[in-house]
């Protein structure tokens, strides 16, 4: 999967996506928005990574998208990050809340993964 270098109103992530599922990219944005809004974050997050690690789309050259794999894993630990935090399991027995301490560490280890190499583009 390739970021929409055309059809994007952000990143080209949910263009990107379209392209690759085949439908229409409307309904992949619709679809991060409300997921963004009923998580409290976790597409958000989600979408930063996956806008970081997906290399655009280019007409000149020809280069490997970032394996569609990845792509499901990203949105998986986000849905499951939320199914977690909605049932109270992210809270330490002290009461504080590791939601978003675990997001940081997400977008932290996309960071580190890119600088020492380990994006395949």
């Amino acid at each position: 999967m390739q970021r929409s270098f055309s059809d994007r109103v952000l990143g080209g992530v949910c263009g990107g996506m379209a392209g690759y599922f085949h439908i229409n990219a409307w309904l992949v944005r619709v679809a991060f928005v409300l997921l963004a809004l009923v998580s409290g974050g976790a597409f958000v997050a989600a979408y930063l990574m996956l806008w970081w690690i997906t290399p655009q789309q280019s007409a000149v050259l020809a280069r490997r998208g970032v394996p569609i794999v990845f792509v499901l894993l990203i949105l998986l630990g986000a849905a499951l990050l939320w199914a977690l935090n909605l049932t109270g399991r992210l809270v330490t027995s002290d009461g504080v809340s590791l939601y978003l301490p675990i997001l940081a560490v997400g977008l932290a280890a996309i960071f580190f993964v890119r600088q020492f190499g380990g994006r395949t583009a």
